[in-house]
């Protein structure tokens, strides 16, 4: 039982990543699902993962002699510190003699919509920004380098930026995916900075879909503890990209693995398959939490928080992973800040960035909805920030809230005085695993 009841979360990834304080009624019976989290690590220890790279020489040694480096990094949607890593790459480029002004970072964001240049500063650091040639990839661009097809018909078109470069190096991070088991390594060049029909390829006829989440991930090796890959023959999205990454060159990567206040809790460089795998495992380790069988019968209300994929607005389906492993229905919550606010994959809108802002612009204000909740067959989702009008074009059917209070006050209607409730502080990245039963007599 937790006495205080209040518990505080951590929420708005890249617009202040502050503390939600979550405040229930005296006599519900709270329980926070935590993962088992790793410390972040000193300025030492991150230096350090760039002395020892797995699988590679020194970044510095296997960039010299080469004339221009790219550098891919994530968008906003993903909450990966790249600026905190920057600045060791580019100090590794530079020691290779790489000059500086033919050094370009360019944001892999798919399909996604293009940074602003505060969002570029944001994600790669001021003086980095201010420094550098920094660009968002558009994958709707003409300006593209083929590099013909895979056998399986996939069509590869990549960055002009990145395709032309002689030294290519992604910094991201290792986070739980729902296709390709974990994000990071070679898929910041597909669908990063790929073209259209790449990606259009990739997410329509590569791969299956919707084959779980982590046993998606292929194994390095056969090491011991390594993940494992159902269905061993079949392709899946990693292999396509990791194919594609091979195809074009890349070079290294530097992946970090985050704590549940989004510090980094562990950095991998080098071999863009190596070096992910092995970021794979530690995150598995980090991200695991254990759901004890008792609250899986027994939970009335589930609260998940979206943190730190709670920026962009459509990551928040990725804090649902929790619902699968309840028994009794319970109700619901997200909370998703949303800070973004704009609810946008250019693939899914088949409109390029653009065009959709014209739309959008054009559109008749959508007040906010005054939700009641009926059933436990709605999703309550409370943002600060995800606008109404595209709420209820991602969300038909489930509520939104702008109000802890005015949610749990509602909720509190509905539930017994005692309630039970299961809290996942990081549900967007958490993987759940049901608490294994004790032998008799064991």
């Amino acid at each position: 039982m937790n006495s205080s009841q209040t518990v505080t979360v951590p929420s708005r990834a890249w617009f202040g990543d502050v503390e939600r304080a979550l405040t229930f009624p005296t006599g519900w019976d709270l329980h926070i699902c935590a993962c088992e989290d790793a410390p972040a690590l000193s300025s030492t220890q991150i230096a350090a993962a760039f002395d020892n790279p797995i699988g590679t020489a020194r970044i510095r040694d296997a960039a010299r002699g080469r004339a221009s480096a790219a550098i891919i990094v994530d968008d906003l949607s993903r909450p990966t510190p790249a600026a905190d890593m920057l600045p060791h790459v580019l100090e590794e480029l530079a020691a290779a003699g790489v000059p500086k002004g033919e050094t370009a970072i360019v944001v892999g964001g798919g399909t996604h919509r293009p940074l602003t240049e505060e969002e570029v500063a944001k994600k790669v650091g001021a003086d980095v920004a201010a420094n550098y040639a920094t660009t968002s990839h558009d994958f709707m661009a003409g300006d593209l380098v083929a590099y013909g097809s895979l056998e399986d018909g996939t069509p590869i078109y990549i960055n002009r930026v990145v395709a032309e470069a002689e030294f290519k190096i992604c910094v991201g991070g290792v986070y739980p995916h729902p296709s390709v088991g974990f994000g990071g390594g070679a898929k910041l060049i597909v669908p990063g900075v790929a073209g259209f029909a790449t990606i259009f390829h990739f997410h329509s006829f590569s791969a299956r879909r919707g084959q779980g989440n982590i046993e998606r991930l292929k194994p390095s090796q056969g090491e011991a503890g390594d993940v494992t890959l159902i269905d061993g023959g079949v392709r899946d999205h990693r292999d396509v990209a990791e194919e594609v990454a091979g195809r074009i060159g890349l070079d290294m990567i530097v992946n970090c693995v985050l704590t549940s206040r989004r510090q980094i809790g562990g950095l991998f460089v080098g071999d863009f398959v190596e070096a992910h795998r092995a970021g794979a495992r530690f995150a598995q380790r980090t991200y695991s939490t254990t759901i004890p069988n008792r609250l899986r019968q027994e939970a009335d209300l589930l609260v998940c928080n979206a943190f730190p994929l709670d920026a962009d607005p459509i990551q928040g389906s990725k804090a649902l992973w929790p619902r699968d492993y309840f028994e009794r229905d319970p109700y619901t919550v997200v909370l998703n800040a949303a800070s973004d606010g704009i609810s946008y994959h250019g693939l899914h809108q088949q409109l390029p960035w653009h065009q959709y802002l014209k739309r959008r612009a054009a559109a008749d204000a959508t007040p906010d909805p005054a939700a009641s909740i009926n059933g436990r067959e709605n999703l309550l989702i409370l943002s600060e920030h995800f606008q109404a009008a595209e709420f209820a074009t991602k969300h038909s059917g489930d509520l939104l809230f702008r109000s802890w209070q005015t949610l749990i006050d509602q909720l509190a209607a509905k539930l017994p005085a005692d309630a039970t409730v299961a809290i996942f502080p990081n549900t967007s990245i958490q993987i759940l695993a049901r608490e294994e039963a004790v032998a008799v007599g064991a």
